[in-house]
């Protein structure tokens, strides 16, 4: 009887799908994610690359905002429940007059800037990642997670930038330059450090359940 219920805790321990049931838990992880979000949104990578003289410039620069990473980390992490319920509390703090957690301040009135398609992207990418990670715990599964996250964010983001554009009558050739920015350029490091980051949150769930046993 014994052995058996040491078998069954170990099943459950190594259980890829199970939830974050703890109610203070998952609250305190909430709003550490939320955190994590907002510090990412301010948050930038910088990396001087030195080359050759004889080549054009001294250095290369790497400039990233490591926030899409921080949604799939936020993903793997907590699942799809708390996982949205963090996104949804990070995009309502967003849109009052009280918390400009976004990269450009706040207020309702952000919904018509050209970003905000990729941060309201960030509640399908939640679904879309937690979802292929219930599918398995294998790395195929976790790859094919973050290339769910980061294309839905890229292309959402990028249609909604589109339509704003429309709105405001811009040019196509600004409309082109503007997603090869924030899309095109930055797609491949995004699906290098989500990878990461699902790996990361992989580790730290479960150390958290060893933790909470």
């Amino acid at each position: 009887m014994i052995n058996k219920r040491v078998k069954d805790g170990i099943k459950k321990f190594h259980n890829p799908e199970k939830r974050i049931k703890f109610c203070l838990g998952a609250i305190a992880l909430v709003s550490l994610c939320v955190m994590l979000l907002i510090i990412s949104t301010f948050t930038q990578i910088k990396i001087n690359f030195h080359i050759p003289e004889n080549e054009i410039g001294n250095y290369l620069k790497f400039e990233y905002i490591p926030q899409i990473p921080i949604v799939l980390f936020i993903a793997g992490l907590l699942g799809e429940c708390w996982g949205l319920s963090a996104i949804l509390i990070y995009i309502f703090m967003g849109l009052t007059p009280w918390f400009p957690v976004f990269a450009l301040g706040g207020g309702l009135s952000y919904i018509f800037q050209y970003n905000f398609g990729y941060i309201f992207a960030y509640i399908f990418a939640v679904i879309l990642t937690s979802r292929e990670l219930n599918k398995g715990n294998s790395i195929l599964n976790l790859m094919i997670g973050v290339l769910y996250g980061v294309l839905s964010i890229h292309v959402i983001g990028s249609i909604y930038m589109l339509i704003i554009a429309l709105i405001r009558h811009d040019s196509i050739e600004f409309a082109a330059n503007w997603i090869y920015y924030q899309s095109l350029s930055k797609i491949l490091y995004d699906i290098v450090f989500g990878i990461l980051a699902l790996l990361l949150a992989k580790g730290c769930k479960k150390l958290l359940w060893l933790i909470i046993g």
